[in-house]
């Protein structure tokens, strides 16, 4: 339930964990369609991010 709870400026937002579990389902075993959201990354390079840095994303293969 993290991603409900307020960060810094950003207020509570219980409505994201409802868009999971209504929009972001996948088939899981014989469990049918569950929720599910998540973010894999693949470290490159080893060092420090720091606010401000730029990123870049690639669809996964």
């Amino acid at each position: 339930m993290i991603p409900t709870l307020g960060h810094d400026e950003l207020p509570p937002d219980p409505g994201i964990m409802r868009a999971v579990a209504s929009d972001h389902r996948i088939p899981v075993f014989d469990l049918g369609r569950l929720s599910c959201l998540a973010v894999y990354l693949d470290v490159l390079e080893a060092g420090t991010v720091r606010v401000g840095d730029s990123v870049a994303s690639q669809e996964a293969s």
